[in-house]
């Protein structure tokens, strides 16, 4: 009798083989001309790039953090003076709870959602133009400079991409089978977007549309297209709950600080933010990303190897450029004519149908060279972006604290002028226990860790520069040096935040002293000016 080897299930292995070539075959033609390991090594950079930074948080960031540790009850109440929906300060509240409060920890619940969104990519251009374009819109999304900046912030803006991607896929699906459990998930998803930020209304509301401009065009997919659209008014429809707080602050809160813009300004600012942002990465990347856009939604292949440009041509990413488009163009309008500004990161959720439709404009090149071109040019941008996000600041906040900590005494005082300043740089001040300074703002000197922006022109206007100067010099000790943060460009505060600077150095009988200067470059840039007393005392 001899022992031979355990028999091998050839069929299994065949099979496996099978589909691991079928999975793997559309990325080795993708990267036909680029080295495969350079492509994995860049992903795996994507994905780590997605929780490094070196900037301090910012204003958005820290008043993020400081609204999401307050007792959970509180938090709905206290978004009332803020201006956003509650579910993104509801997950950081429990996130913080198990991995604290650190800047690594606060920022990486968006960086979780940040890979969590590279595969729900890979599924969704899978569905939109097969494997090819899946892994394309991998290779786009993982290496977009957009995707990568705002998995490192503390905000919702990276969840809601994520959220956006799962949602393209569940309707994707549910056209084909409207089951229960797809059509659940469309619901779940509609309900998460709305509560996670406004902008996602107009989402929703031109997807819903859209599915009813299916269902009437379409008598075969009219019974899921229905389905559909009762499953986003469904999710929708839980928003009611929190209508009073949104039409509470629709009223009292809005953006005093910046101005309304019309809709062809965000629209195109969209398109260049997508492509890298106003850089020189972002500036050579957008005419070509414009191109890819049109070949996308319009072109297709032809038998010689070359890209026709048929507008009647519905292509594979016909609904994402659609819904993709509308909702963008739809929020840019109620934006506008509501006076609200526009930034933007407000369109994150837009993101997903982006890359999409370039994925999908890449996959039509036949041409191996040109494809990989592509691709490489992609992975460049993508690489420049992720360095920058790496190494610059987003604040001066951080630059600001340490200033203080250097030159103060435990009794002196911190004023930030404009009080848009204080989050950020409180968040650091905190932190030492060495010096134990009092921090007040203008124009509301009760706390400086949140920012209320109820009425915050008229709240403004009702306090003049002499009597907050009036109020802090009526809290500061003789002999106590006053730390002032402040910056110009403002536009909530114009010359305000001079004239109260004058007026404390005047009626206070104090010297200035510039301890750090603005750097416009920095996204929230900050002066210190320190006002000593002009006669001599002892610390």
């Amino acid at each position: 009798m001899t022992v031979s080897d355990p028999p091998v299930n050839s069929d299994a292995s065949s099979r496996l083989s099978k589909h691991l070539r079928s999975v793997c075959t559309p990325l080795l033609r993708v990267v036909d001309r680029v080295s495969p390991a350079v492509v994995v090594c860049a992903l795996a950079a994507a994905v780590v790039a997605r929780f490094v930074t070196k900037s301090d948080l910012w204003l958005d960031e820290a008043l993020t953090v400081n609204i999401s540790q307050l007792p959970l009850r509180e938090i709905g109440s206290w978004l009332r003076h803020d201006g956003a929906p509650p579910l993104y300060y509801w997950m950081l509240h429990g996130w913080m709870e198990i991995f604290g409060t650190s800047d690594v920890a606060v920022r990486a619940l968006a960086g979780m959602f940040g890979v969590a969104a590279i595969p729900a990519a890979y599924f969704v251009g899978k569905r939109a133009g097969g494997r090819t374009t899946g892994w394309l819109t991998v290779i786009v999304f993982a290496l977009n400079p957009y995707a990568i900046r705002f998995a490192t912030e503390t905000r919702m803006y990276g969840v809601e991409i994520f959220f956006v991607f799962v949602g393209i896929l569940a309707v994707r699906r549910a056209c084909d089978q409207p089951t229960t459990t797809r059509l659940l998930l469309i619901s779940v998803v509609s309900a998460m977007l709305v509560f996670t930020h406004y902008w996602s209304l107009s989402l929703v509301l031109v997807s819903a549309i859209y599915m009813l401009a299916v269902a009437w065009r379409s008598p075969k997919l009219r019974p899921a297209a229905l389905r559909i659209v009762t499953a986003i008014g469904v999710g929708t429809s839980t928003f009611v709950v929190w209508l009073p707080n949104f039409l509470y602050q629709a009223e009292h809160t809005g953006t005093p600080w910046a101005v309304p813009q019309l809709p062809p300004i965000p629209i195109a600012r969209s398109i260049l933010e997508f492509s890298g942002g106003d850089r020189s990465e972002g500036w050579a990347f957008v005419y070509l990303a414009v191109a890819l856009l049109v070949v996308g939604v319009a072109g297709h292949s032809t038998t010689r190897g070359t890209i026709e440009i048929d507008i009647h041509n519905h292509s594979s990413v016909a609904p994402e450029a659609t819904v993709g488009f509308f909702a963008l163009a739809v929020g840019a309008i109620v934006a506008y004519v509501g006076g609200s500004g526009f930034q933007a990161r407000y369109v994150a959720l837009i993101l997903p149908f982006f890359v999409v439709v370039l994925a999908r404009g890449i996959s039509l090149f036949e041409n191996a060279r040109v494809r990989s071109g592509v691709v490489a040019f992609v992975m460049l941008v993508g690489a420049v972006g992720a360095g920058r996000n790496v190494v610059e600041s987003r604040t001066q906040g951080g630059d600001a604290a340490r200033s203080i900590l250097r030159a103060a005494s435990s009794g002196d005082i911190v004023v930030y002028c404009p009080d848009q300043l204080g989050p950020s740089v409180h968040r650091v001040l905190q932190r030492s226990t060495n010096v134990a300074l009092v921090e007040m703002s203008y124009p509301n000197n009760r706390r400086v860790d949140l920012i209320d922006w109820v009425d915050y022109t008229k709240r403004l206007d009702a306090v003049s520069p002499s009597d907050a100067a009036r109020t802090v010099l009526a809290f500061a000790p003789s002999n106590a040096n006053i730390f002032v943060v402040t910056a110009a460009g403002y536009i909530t505060h114009a010359q305000l935040c001079d004239e109260f600077l004058d007026a404390l150095a005047t009626q206070g009988q104090r010297d200035r002293t510039l301890l750090l200067a603005s750097d416009p470059e920095v996204l929230e840039h900050a002066n210190v000016i320190e006002l000593s007393p002009r006669v001599n005392r002892s610390r």
